[in-house]
């Protein structure tokens, strides 16, 4: 074939093949983190990939619909949505499971999220999220599991350094609304808070200086926390930095390798979360591994509390280099077929010539075999 012959397959910006080796990596992670989230008591469960639009807020108080592809059906003619988030998936299937057994639930999950468009932080369309909800818990031991959880998993792929961000979704909401602003100044002043202006933050009425406080205290948990117990606070706030505070210290009983810093005014990942919330980073790259917090799912007029630990490996492949190590052998065009299948029950990756009159050293080479099979017995090259 001429190079003027050769047509371009042009893809979708954000959309990506992954080939041999990122695809053998993305294999590879998938298995390590779902076999910890098993090891955790982490069930797993695969949602389809297409819903009804209907299911994608029916048990979420609060969902983002700003960006997911909507469809519609061809046989029902209702409104579906390619999910662009897995975890309100999981929460429809929990709220069943919950309905049915009262007791906790422990649910792991992955597959691939689609969105029309990317974000700055992550530009890739099409990225497969792994993750775990946690159902019917208590807000610290549940939070304490989760993160521990996410860390183990993190460790478990080699990434070091591991930093977790604590947030608090629901600090500066007790606020705004403790200062009885009308619905225009909320948003106002919640943009200010989004993109973090303390110029700006300090002239919201009737509280921006408490809020440019509690914007102030951001940084290593100690010190955030001691900043944060000295500013005159609500009573349903100040309940929250002691949740946050006992929950400091039992992850770092479990893993005092980890730092962990406060934002509380940061608002990270998707709206349904309330309560706390919390990204993991490592020092090593700038970005985020994963992100998670608490937050309400609707059970028969009643609510039911999650927390969830959501890792995207748009990130993760960044983060991480796996190469395969399996033992790769080339089998010669002339061969005894007989020796294969011992050769594949004892891990080995068998290639199969079929040219004649191929060097065989060299095409060993070519496939990355550092083995070639002579009778019955492999020989190292």
């Amino acid at each position: 074939m001429k190079n003027k012959d050769l047509k371009i397959a042009l893809l979708p910006r954000g959309i990506n093949d992954l080939l041999e080796e990122k695809s053998f990596q993305e294999s590879f992670l998938s298995k390590s983190l779902m076999n910890i989230f098993r090891l955790n008591g982490y069930e797993k469960v695969s949602p389809p990939m297409i819903e009804f639009e209907e299911n994608y807020t029916l048990f979420l108080d609060t969902t983002n619909q700003q960006n997911i592809f909507r469809i519609t059906d061809p046989i029902s003619n209702k409104p579906m949505y390619i999910r662009n988030d897995i975890t309100p998936q999981i929460a429809r299937i929990a709220s069943k499971k919950l309905y049915e057994n009262k007791k906790i639930l422990r649910l792991s999950y992955i597959g691939d999220i689609l969105r029309p468009k990317g974000t700055q932080l992550h530009p890739e369309r099409q990225i497969k999220q792994a993750g775990i909800e946690l159902y019917g818990a208590p807000n610290i031991s549940g939070a304490v599991e989760v993160i521990s959880t996410g860390i183990q998993a993190l460790t478990e792929i080699n990434i070091s350094n591991l930093i977790i961000d604590i947030t608090m979704p629901n600090l500066t909401n007790l606020i705004l609304e403790n200062a009885k602003l009308n619905s225009q100044e909320i948003k106002l002043a919640q943009s200010f808070l989004k993109v973090k202006n303390i110029n700006k933050i300090e002239k919201i009425p009737n509280c921006g200086k408490l809020l440019s406080k509690i914007a102030d205290a951001a940084g290593e948990n100690e010190r955030a926390l001691n900043n944060l117990y000295k500013i005159k606070l609500p009573s349903k706030a100040k309940k929250l930095i002691k949740e946050i505070s006992l929950i400091c210290e039992k992850i770092k009983t479990l893993h005092p390798n980890v730092n962990i810093t406060i934002d509380p005014i940061e608002n990270r990942g998707f709206n349904y979360y309330s309560g706390i919330g919390f990204a993991i980073f490592s020092s090593n790259i700038k970005r985020e591994l994963g992100f998670g917090g608490e937050y309400i799912i609707e059970l028969n007029g009643k609510k039911e509390t999650g927390i969830g630990l959501s890792i995207m490996f748009d990130g993760l492949l960044r983060a991480t280099h796996f190469k395969d190590k399996q033992k790769r052998i080339l089998i010669p065009y002339k061969h005894d077929n007989k020796a294969l299948p011992k050769l594949r029950q004892g891990g080995w990756i068998t290639i199969i010539s079929h040219n004649k009159k191929a060097n065989t050293r060299e095409e060993a080479k070519h496939y990355k075999c550092s083995y070639i099979l002579k009778g019955n017995e492999a020989i190292k090259i």
